[in-house]
């Protein structure tokens, strides 16, 4: 039995089964800092966050909220977290970006906006869309030095069958 081969559409992302068969990806990056609202626990990212940005297809645009300051304390980084909200994931995946990630341990607001649906913004992303998402990322750097466009360079293991792996993000300024 062979499993489903990956069908990445213009850099749109995984659509079937198979991240073996993704090619390691080097596109147009950019982040959207939104460090200054303060956002906690639960609160959403929004299109009013991204009204100055401008994504084309294939681009990977991430978010830097400064959770990733919590790292050092795993109880207050895990007690919650701020993220792009649905509409935010809609309008992303409308734009053709193949790639989204954020400086926090999921993506999305946690607790959600819909505590009846929790994780839907990445599900969302990845099967409905077939958008790449990348957790944990540390955003400190480029958004202390005001870093908005660079290349973006996602590698990752050939795992057969896997449907996530861990990466070696880079951003070249």
């Amino acid at each position: 039995m062979s499993l489903p081969r990956v069908v990445v559409t213009g850099m749109g992302g995984v659509t079937a089964l198979g991240s073996e068969t993704v090619p390691q990806i080097v596109t147009r990056g950019l982040l959207v800092d939104v460090y200054d609202r303060h956002l906690g626990p639960g609160d959403a990212i929004g299109p009013d966050d991204v009204a100055d940005v401008d994504p084309q297809p294939g681009d990977a645009v991430l978010f830097h909220t400064g959770w990733g300051d919590r790292w050092p304390d795993p109880e207050a980084y895990l007690a919650g977290e701020p993220g792009p909200g649905l509409e935010l994931a809609e309008w992303l995946a409308s734009r053709g970006v193949a790639v989204t990630g954020c400086d926090t341990w999921s993506y999305g607001p946690v607790p959600p906006e819909d505590p009846a649906r929790p994780f839907e913004v990445p599900q969302t992303l990845n099967v409905r869309h077939g958008v790449f998402v990348v957790e944990n990322l540390d955003t400190s750097a480029l958004a202390a030095d005001g870093v908005r466009e660079f290349a973006f360079v996602l590698t990752h293991p050939k795992l057969r069958g896997a449907t996530g792996a861990w990466t070696s993000p880079i951003a070249l300024v």
